[in-house]
C-alpha cells in the first residue's frame, strides 16, 4: 500500500479491480492482439465514482491537479466525469510501468497535462528516470470513462466512446460529407443510427491520435469505407489536416469501432514515424 492508502497494481495479468480503481477492458482492443515484446497498449474502464468526489480527488490527484479540479467551475457531472478520465488514465499508466519497470507507482506521482494542442500526457519525474513516455488518451459519456495508453516508442492511440442516446440535431449533416451520408443511407435503417456514431467515433479516435483534435475541421477526416461486419473504418486526411500532417497525403488510416450494450466506441493505434 502506498503512502496515500492505495495497493500497488497487481501485474496486468492478475483479476483487475481489487487494486485498481479501475478495470482493464479488452472489448477496444480485441483487434490489435498482444505485442511479441514488451508492455502492449491496454484500456482500463471506470463506471462510476467509488468514493465521494472530493476524497477521491485528494487521493488522486497530483498538487497541480488537485489546483486545477478546485477551480473547475463546471457542472458535477463534467467534473465527475473529468475526474473519472483521470482515474482511468492513472490505471493504465500505473499497469504499464508496472509491468514494463516493475516500478510501483502511486496516482498523484502521474500527472496528466495538455500538451500544447490539449493532447493529454502523462508527466511525472518517473518519465525521465525511466526513459519512457506513455502515450495516452481518454474518452468519457454518461458516467463512464475510458484511457487507452501505450509506452512503445513514437506509438499514438486515441480511443472515443460515446452513448447512443446522445443526439445532436443536425448530427449527419455537421460530421459527415455527402458521400459519407450515402454510405450511412445505404446501411440497413435500424443500424444506421450506431453507425452513424460508430463512424463519429473514428473520426474521433484518429483525431485525438494525431494529437490535433478537430482543429482542421470534422470533416477533414474523411470516411473512404466502413466494413459493417468487422467495425472496422478507413479514414484519410484532407484538406486543412493535411497542413498539419503532409506525410499522410494518402495514407490510409485505421479505426477499430464496435458497440457494447448502449455505449459505441472507436479505438486506433498507429505508429508514429509519417507524422511530423
Amino acid at each position: 500500500m502506498d503512502a496515500l492508502g492505495f495497493t500497488v497494481c497487481d501485474p496486468p495479468h492478475d483479476v483487475p479491480g481489487t487494486s485498481c480503481l479501475s478495470r482493464l477492458w479488452d472489448a477496444p482492443l480485441a483487434p490489435y492482439g498482444r505485442e511479441p515484446y514488451g508492455p502492449g497498449p491496454l484500456c482500463c474502464r471506470l463506471d462510476a465514482l467509488p468514493l465521494a468526489p472530493d476524497r477521491l480527488a485528494h487521493l488522486l490527484l497530483s498538487p497541480g491537479e488537485w489546483e486545477f479540479w478546485r477551480r473547475m467551475r463546471a457542472v458535477d457531472k463534467r467534473r465527475h466525469e473529468w475526474l473519472l478520465g483521470r482515474a482511468a488514465a492513472k490505471d493504465a499508466v500505473r499497469r504499464l510501468v508496472e509491468e514494463h519497470a516493475g516500478v510501483p507507482l502511486a496516482p498523484s506521482e502521474i500527472e496528466i497535462l495538455p500538451d500544447p494542442y490539449g493532447r493529454p500526457r502523462a508527466a511525472g519525474p518517473w518519465a525521465a528516470r525511466l526513459g519512457i513516455q506513455p502515450a495516452i488518451s481518454i474518452s468519457h459519456s454518461h458516467g463512464t470513462a475510458v484511457a487507452l495508453a501505450a509506452l512503445r516508442p513514437g506509438q499514438l492511440v486515441g480511443i472515443d466512446l460515446e452513448n447512443l442516446d446522445q443526439r445532436r440535431e443536425n448530427f449527419e449533416a455537421i460530421a459527415f460529407a455527402p458521400d459519407e451520408r450515402r454510405m450511412l443511407a445505404a446501411m440497413p435503417p435500424e443500424s444506421r443510427q450506431e453507425w452513424a456514431l460508430r463512424m463519429w467515433c473514428a473520426k474521433e479516435a484518429v483525431a485525438k491520435a494525431l494529437g490535433r483534435g478537430f482543429s482542421a475541421g470534422i470533416q477533414a477526416f474523411h470516411i473512404t469505407g466502413a466494413e459493417t461486419g468487422s467495425g472496422v473504418v478507413q479514414l484519410e486526411l484532407c484538406d486543412r489536416a493535411l497542413e498539419h500532417f503532409p506525410r499522410l497525403r494518402g495514407i490510409p488510416l485505421t479505426a477499430y469501432t464496435a458497440r457494447e450494450k448502449d455505449f459505441v466506441f472507436a479505438t486506433t493505434i498507429y505508429q508514429q514515424g509519417a507524422v511530423e
